[in-house]
C-alpha cells in the first residue's frame, strides 16, 4: 500500500507535484526574482552609458564605460537565460502559461537574438585599431550604431524583465501552489 501512495504523489501530470518539484521550481523562481532585481540596475547602467555614448561618441570614456557596462550584464545572461528556460518550460508544460504569453516572450527572445548579432565582438583592443586621416566620420558612426544598438538591447532585456517578473513568474507560483 505504500507502493500505491508513492506512485500517486510522484505522478507528474496527473497527480500532486512531488515536494522536491515544488521546492526547486521555487527556488528557481526566488533566484529568478533576485536575479532580475540586479539585472534592472545593470540594465539601467547600461542605459546611461550608451546615453552618454550617443551624445558623445568621439568620448574614448564613454564607448569604454558603455561596453563595460554590457560585459557586466553579458556575465550572467546566458545563465541566467538558462534557469529562465527551465521555469518557462516548467510553465509550459503545466498549462501556466498562456499561448499569448508564450508568443510574446519568443518575440522578445527573437529580439535579443538580433540585436546581440548586431554587436561587434568587442575586445578590449577595440578602440586602439590605427585610424587613417579621413577616418573620423566612419570612427564617430562605430560608437553610435553601438550605442544605438545596445541602447534597444537594454530595452528589450528591460521589457523582458518587467514581463517575467509581472506574468511569467506570478504564473508559475499560481500553478505551483494552487494544484
Amino acid at each position: 500500500m505504500d507502493a500505491t501512495q508513492v506512485t500517486t504523489q510522484m505522478t507528474p501530470c496527473g497527480g500532486p507535484l512531488p515536494e522536491l518539484e515544488v521546492a526547486m521550481i521555487n527556488a528557481m523562481v526566488t533566484c529568478l526574482g533576485s536575479e532580475h532585481r540586479k539585472l534592472d540596475e545593470r540594465i539601467l547602467q547600461l542605459a546611461f552609458a550608451v546615453t552618454r555614448l550617443a551624445n558623445d561618441p568621439g568620448a574614448l570614456a564613454a564607448k569604454q564605460r558603455a561596453i563595460g557596462a554590457w560585459d557586466e550584464i553579458r556575465l550572467d545572461l546566458w545563465s541566467h537565460l538558462q534557469i529562465e528556460d527551465g521555469v518557462f518550460s516548467w510553465g509550459e508544460a503545466h498549462h501556466a502559461i498562456s499561448d499569448t504569453l508564450r508568443e510574446t516572450i519568443q518575440t522578445e527572445r527573437q529580439e535579443m537574438r538580433k540585436l546581440l548579432a548586431a554587436l561587434p565582438a568587442l575586445s578590449p583592443d577595440m578602440d586602439r585599431e590605427p585610424r587613417m586621416a579621413g577616418d573620423d566620420a566612419m570612427f564617430s558612426q562605430k560608437p553610435l550604431a553601438l550605442a544605438q544598438t545596445l541602447l534597444a538591447l537594454a530595452r528589450t532585456l528591460n521589457s523582458h524583465v518587467e514581463r517575467y517578473e509581472g506574468e511569467v513568474l506570478p504564473s508559475i507560483l499560481r500553478a505551483l501552489f494552487h494544484r
